[in-house]
């Protein structure tokens, strides 16, 4: 089940659903500018109690969260 989730979720999905949960996000002109996708993968862990998922960025050379 998890994989047929996570297979349906495209980046608007995503957005809205942390949108729909913290109601605002402020980003910084310079971060939103200089935001990229080319170093930077997403990463979605599944938590079984409670029913939640976790997104957090990676490093795609690394393994460490930059959160």
């Amino acid at each position: 089940m998890t994989e047929e989730l996570v297979a349906q979720m495209s980046t608007n999905k995503v957005l809205v659903a942390i949108l729909e949960t913290l109601g605002k996000v402020t980003v910084p002109t310079l971060t939103f500018l200089d935001a990229s996708n080319s170093d930077k993968e997403l990463v979605i862990d599944y938590n079984e109690e409670p029913p939640s998922f976790v997104f957090s960025l990676r490093d795609k050379v690394g393994d460490q969260d930059t959160n």
